[in-house]
């Protein structure tokens, strides 16, 4: 009768040891741990890929002391396939691409063991692998991933037909690319893309057929993927679309052309296949466990044995089968929670792609091709040739439903932000996207520090900016205090980047450029209006000889005039420099020295409103010009001294009063230009 290995008994398999898994067995017992005076948890997790690796360290996370044994069948330490195209190319060693495991000194009931499971006895509790050696467990995660999709196409099982999907996939590529000629990658999805720029070495030829109108069908519409199509060609690669692979012809078994679907033929030595994957369930099928196109999970990622959990590519969620990496990774902590005793609860992930393909940057999430038709529904695009951006957000009665962008993007974190909290865009946001492809004003909209108080930091835990704010300023001075505090960054870990920021940013800003400068021309704006407030206005001399100099200046129509049109073109000047800021004019210098500018202008029009009104307030219409034009001087002084002094506070504090003071500014400007004109017509043309 084979044993039944306690976790403790195998030791921790490294590379070149050997897949059997362990070197002796015993009855497993479990290890007794004093401290909670109880059997140590016995977890097994089946697939070393990258939602296993993380459900480990999530699970020893919240239980040190689990004995917890981690399977992998290929002969290799635990890597990122994420990363396997950089290997590839070149980009990356196997040093690069390799995972971090839990410290097995920390946790001495870890264990990663290579072998492969082939059975699941549910009653007993017990799995067994290819050697016979059979492992118990309290409860079992699957994380077996999927595996490559194999067209049937005439011709596939010959030599020089490759999969790109693990390790061994690319270690053969590697060593194929610098003998073959001519290589067609069969599939135009990101992987394809990927798979394709990393054959590109030794002047090797390379041709990429997709089926699909497109590349990256799924992610891409039309224009995007035109704009992608045109860096994949610029890198030496042929794109065929609207096509696909009929026949792979050989000869004595070896790959010497293809044939594609609209008839062409192209001579080529080997053939790599990016088709697509499919999730491994046969696991799941033989222990009898629920399984549709995958193996399906409640909320509580459960099977059907509420004792067997399934994360990553190998579960279905309410219908859903996700390919990307964070589900399998959000997935993973939400199942260490609840097998720990926590309460959560896993309601699916939002589909968002954030990655660099063939050297561009790509971002896509929702609803972004093939749209349907409904009301109230607008698509806002924004390009910019000469720096190869393209953006294009889809707005659904006001909500973000869509988002696609190529080329650096500051704003893609916070655009995700309003995509999972589906928050409303307004028609202004929507206006200057269209203008300068942003929707925030903010010179770094992809500082958390930047964001709104309401906006979900943390989405697992539902923590938001401002709750983080506040325990930052009660006294949390790192990630570990504000994960004790607020347990943002306690499930899935991916918002620490972010509490990272707010950490940081509780020290104190730098003084911004021209500050004392900006400080003087803000409090010389305020003298005026003061000035125009208390002061008497100046009355008329009873003579020409008894005509003051001042009263040549306000009171003659021809510098009347000058002064007059000159305010109105230093008004009209500072109005279209605020534009430069919220449309993006970045080549146009330093904003800090626009800033400047703008307050020394403010300034100016604060002088030659005396010089114009000789402290008069005017009446009717013109005193409400007046009242208006006092409260754009007051409180754009307002918001130069609080930029002045910014440095005297954190930058979150910061943040949040300047932006106050700069949006009183900007709301009590818009009336002017219109009273201005009302007032010119009145006095010029009447």
């Amino acid at each position: 009768m084979t044993d039944v290995a306690s976790p403790k008994a195998a030791h921790f398999a490294t590379p070149d040891q050997s897949k059997t898994g362990s070197a002796e067995t015993k009855q497993a017992v479990g290890v007794y741990d004093p401290i909670s005076a109880q059997m140590a948890r016995r977890v097994l997790v089946i697939g070393s890929g990258p939602a296993g690796v993380r459900f480990a360290h999530e699970m020893l996370k919240r239980e040190p002391n689990a004995e917890l044994t981690l399977f992998g069948n290929e002969p290799y330490a635990p890597y990122n396939r994420v990363l396997l195209s950089a290997l590839l190319s070149g980009d990356a060693s196997y040093h690069d691409i390799q995972t971090s495991l839990p410290d097995q000194e920390k946790h001495v009931g870890f264990r990663q063991l290579i072998a492969t499971i082939t059975h699941i006895d549910r009653e007993q509790k017990v799995v067994t692998d290819n050697q016979g050696v059979r492992y118990n467990y309290d409860q079992l995660v699957i994380a077996t991933g999927s595996r490559p999709h194999i067209p049937n196409i005439p011709g596939v099982q010959q030599a020089g037909v490759y999969t790109f999907r693990n390790l061994k996939d690319a270690e053969a590529l590697s060593a194929r690319v610098s003998r073959c000629r001519h290589v067609v990658v069969v599939g135009g999805g990101l992987l394809g893309l990927e798979a394709a720029r990393g054959m590109l070495k030794f002047n090797t030829k390379v041709t990429l057929v997709q089926q699909a109108t497109r590349l990256m069908n799924r992610q891409l519409d039309d224009d995007a993927a035109t704009q992608l199509r045109t860096k994949v060609e610029d890198l030496g690669i042929h794109v065929v679309t609207e096509s696909g692979v009929r026949v792979i012809h050989g000869d004595e078994g070896r790959v010497t052309a293809v044939t594609t679907r609209t008839g062409e033929q192209i001579e080529c030595d080997t053939v790599l296949l990016c088709t697509g994957v499919s999730p491994n369930t046969r696991l799941a099928i033989h222990a009898n466990l629920k399984v549709a196109r995958a193996i399906v999970v409640n909320d509580q990622l459960q099977t059907s044995d509420p004792d067997i959990y399934a994360i990553g590519e190998c579960s279905e969620h309410q219908g859903q089968v996700y390919g990307l990496v964070n589900p399998g990774f959000e997935q993973a902590a939400i199942a260490a929670d609840v097998i720990s005793g926590g309460a959560s609860a896993y309601l699916g992930s939002l589909e968002v792609s954030r990655l660099k393909v063939v050297g561009e940057q790509v971002c896509s999430m929702g609803e972004v091709a093939e749209l349907p038709e409904r009301p109230f529904q607008s698509e806002l695009v924004y390009r910019n040739k000469a720096q190869g951006i393209y953006r294009k957000l889809v707005v659904h009665k006001g909500k973000l439903v869509g988002a696609i962008g190529i080329g650096e993007w500051p704003e893609s974190r916070r655009i995700q932000e309003a995509f999972k909290q589906q928050r409303t865009i307004s028609k202004w946001q929507q206006l200057w996207f269209r203008l300068g492809g942003k929707l925030w004003s903010e010179s770094d909209t992809d500082d958390v520090k930047a964001w709104p108080a309401d906006a979900m930091v943390c989405q697992c835990n539902n923590i938001s900016q401002g709750q983080l704010v506040e325990a930052v300023a009660a006294g949390a001075d790192s990630i570990a205090a504000l994960q004790a505090t607020t347990a943002a960054g306690t499930v899935c870990g991916s918002c620490k980047p972010l509490l990272n920021q707010l950490i940081g940013s509780n020290e104190p800003a730098a003084k911004e450029k021209g500050w004392l400068t900006l400080m003087v021309m803000s409090l010389a704006a305020v003298f005026v209006v003061l000035a125009m407030s208390l002061m008497p206005a100046l009355t008329v001399a009873d003579s020409v000889v008894e005509r003051g100099w001042f009263e040549g200046i306000w009171n003659d129509k021809f510098w009347k005039q000058v002064t007059g049109f000159t305010l109105l073109g230093l008004s009209v000047i500072g109005l279209l420099m605020s534009l430069r800021k919220r449309l993006g004019w970045t080549k146009m210098g330093d904003f800090a020295y626009w800033r400047l500018l703008h307050g020394v202008l403010g300034a100016a029009c604060a002088g030659l409103l005396i010089a114009h009104t000789g402290f008069h307030l005017g009446a009717n219409l013109n005193q409400l010009l007046m009242i208006n034009f006092l409260a754009v001087l007051v409180l754009g002084a307002s918001a130069g001294a609080v930029v002045a002094f910014s440095h005297q506070f954190n930058p979150m504090k910061s943040a949040a009063i300047r932006q106050f003071w700069t949006w009183l500014h900007t709301l009590v400007t818009w009336p002017l230009p219109i009273l201005l004109s009302i007032h010119i017509l009145t006095v010029y043309y009447f």
